[in-house]
C-alpha cells in the first residue's frame, strides 16, 4: 500500500473492509481516480441532494473529491436544514470521479454521472444502508457497498468465533473445523459475487473497485480474464489501459520481497512503543514472525485478528512475533496495537514508506511477513490467514 492511498483506503476501512491479501494491482485504483478530472472536455455542473432521515439540524456537509497526494479536495459546502436535507454543487468533465459526501463525522461515496445525484438514508445506519438516485454509478456504488459490509460483518464475526473457541481449552477440535468451515464459504460466496459483479457493471471504477477483493496469487486466470473484459467493456477510458497494464505488471511479479528462502533476515535495530531500542538478533534461538504492518492499513487491521490467534496458538512453542509498523503517526500506532490486541514486541522509526526498513528488505506492499527459523534464516514469506496456521503447525510440531 503506497503513502498517497491513506485517505482514500482510510474510507474503504470505515465500511468493514476485511481483505485476505492486499494486492499490489489496487495500487493503481486508488491513484487512478485522482486523475479523473484531467480533460480537455467543457465541463458542466452536478448536484448531489441530501435526503437524510434523522440527520440533525445545523450539520457540516462537504463535497470532497478524493484527491492526490493524501489529500481530500473541498469542491463544496453547505449545512443540513430541519428535515435532513441539503444541497451540493461540483463540475464534472471527462471521466467520471469519486466523491465523499462528509457528513459530521460520518459519510457516503458518489460518483458524477449524472447531473443529480439524491442521496437517500436513515441517519443512524449511514453508512452501511444509504440508496441513491439519479446517478446509476452511484447507486451500483452503494449496493457493492452494501453487499461488502455485510460479507465483512459475517467474516469478522465468525473470525471472532474462532479464535474464542481456539482459546477455550475446553472448545472440541471438530466445533472449530464446522466454523473454519463456514468461514470458507463465505470467502468463497463473497469472492463469487464480487467477481460477477466486476463482470456486469457498466461503470469502471465499481468494476475495479469490485475486482480489488480478488487475491493476485489465487484467482489470477479470473483477473486476466478481467482484463480482457475491460478492454471491450471501456475501450474508450484511459482508466482502463492503466488499469490493464499495471495489472498485467503485477500478475508477472513472482515475488514482492527481494528476500528470498533460505536468506538470512538482514539485521536492524528500531525503537519499540516505549522508545526502547529492539534489535533483531534479540530473537535468536526462536522461530520468528516479522510482521510488515501499519494503523493506516485496512487488510492489515483485517489480518490482524488471525496473528493473535497464531500467536495465542504457537507462543508456548519457541516462537514469537515482532510486528514492524510502516506507520508516521505514534498516537495512531499506539491506539491500533491496543484495539487489535498485539501483545508482542511492536517497533517502528515511524517513518512510513520512507523507513530504511522498507528498502532492506524489499517491501512493496502491506501486510508482508517473514518467517524465520532459530538461526535467522527465512523459512517463508507472506503467510495470511489459514496458511499461516497450517505453516507454524508443520514447523512447529
Amino acid at each position: 500500500m503506497q503513502p498517497y492511498l491513506t485517505i482514500f483506503l482510510h474510507l474503504l476501512f470505515t465500511f468493514g473492509y476485511n481483505m485476505k491479501k492486499f494486492s499490489p494491482y489496487f495500487v493503481v485504483f486508488a491513484s487512478l481516480f485522482c486523475f479523473w478530472s484531467c480533460s480537455d472536455k467543457q465541463t458542466d455542473q452536478f448536484e448531489v441532494v441530501g435526503k437524510i432521515d434523522g440527520m440533525p439540524d445545523d450539520v457540516l456537509v462537504y463535497l470532497e473529491e478524493i484527491g492526490l497526494n493524501n489529500e481530500l479536495k473541498i469542491v463544496d459546502s453547505t449545512r443540513s436544514n430541519n428535515k435532513g436535507g441539503f444541497l451540493l454543487k461540483g463540475a464534472r468533465a471527462g471521466e467520471q470521479k469519486l466523491y465523499r459526501v462528509k457528513m459530521g463525522n460520518k459519510w457516503v461515496l458518489v460518483i458524477d454521472d449524472a447531473a443529480e445525484v439524491t442521496i437517500n438514508a436513515n441517519w443512524n445506519k449511514l453508512e452501511s444502508d444509504y440508496s441513491t438516485k439519479g446517478s446509476a454509478g452511484s447507486a451500483s456504488l452503494s449496493k457493492l457497498l452494501k453487499n461488502i459490509y455485510s460479507y465483512d460483518k459475517r467474516i469478522t464475526e465468525l473470525h471472532y468465533t474462532i479464535e474464542n473457541l481456539s482459546i477455550d481449552p475446553a472448545t472440541n477440535d471438530s466445533v472449530i473445523t464446522l466454523a473454519q468451515a463456514d468461514l470458507e464459504k463465505i470467502n468463497a460466496e463473497q469472492s463469487k459475487f464480487m467477481m460477477a459483479y466486476a463482470d456486469t457493471t457498466k461503470f469502471l471504477p465499481v468494476a475495479i473497485l469490485a475486482a480489488f477483493r480478488s487475491d493476485l496469487e489465487q484467482d489470477q486466470g479470473y483477473l486476466k480474464q478481467l482484463m480482457a473484459s475491460l478492454d471491450k467493456r471501456f475501450a474508450n477510458q484511459s482508466m482502463a489501459k492503466e488499469f490493464k497494464q499495471y495489472l498485467s505488471e503485477a500478475l508477472n511479479k513472482k515475488s514482492i520481497s527481494k528476500i528470498k528462502i533460505n536468506d538470512l533476515a538482514p539485521a536492524f535495530t528500531l525503537k519499540d512503543l516505549n522508545g526502547k531500542e529492539v534489535s533483531l538478533d534479540k530473537f535468536k534461538g526462536k522461530y520468528l514472525l516479522i510482521d510488515f504492518w501499519a494503523s493506516w492499513c485496512p487488510p492489515c487491521r483485517a489480518e490482524n485478528p488471525n496473528v493473535v490467534k497464531a500467536y495465542t496458538t504457537f507462543k508456548s512453542k519457541n516462537f514469537d512475533i515482532l510486528g514492524v509498523s510502516l506507520d508516521t503517526d505514534e498516537a495512531k500506532w499506539q491506539s491500533a496495537v491496543k484495539a487489535d490486541n498485539l501483545s508482542w514486541t511492536q517497533v517502528s522509526d515511524l517513518g512510513g514508506w520512507k523507513s530504511s526498513i522498507v528498502s532492506l528488505y524489499g517491501i512493496e506492499a502491506i501486510p508482508a511477513n517473514f518467517l524465520l527459523d532459530p538461526e535467522g534464516k527465512v523459512i517463508a514469506t507472506n503467510l495470511t490467514g489459514a496458511k499461516l496456521e497450517s505453516t507454524l503447525s508443520e514447523v512447529l510440531k
